[in-house]
């Protein structure tokens, strides 16, 4: 878990800004603007896998 958060905070997901995004693997598997669609297309694609969420915030978000 802790290499896939490592992977995470380095990674540039600028082009999914205001989006979520589904990964596993350190692989992007699918994204859109609905959570829960795009964690049933996740899990369609891989079945057997548990695929992590994240909403990617855009340029005006702080995070604290």
């Amino acid at each position: 878990m802790l290499k896939d958060y490592e992977w995470f905070i380095k990674m540039d997901f600028s082009k999914y800004a205001g989006k979520w995004i589904a990964t596993i693997d350190k692989k992007v598997i699918a994204d859109g603007d609905d959570a829960e669609v795009v964690y049933k297309e996740a899990k369609r694609k891989y079945p057997a896998k548990k695929p992590s969420l994240a909403k990617i915030p855009t340029g005006d978000t702080l995070i604290l």
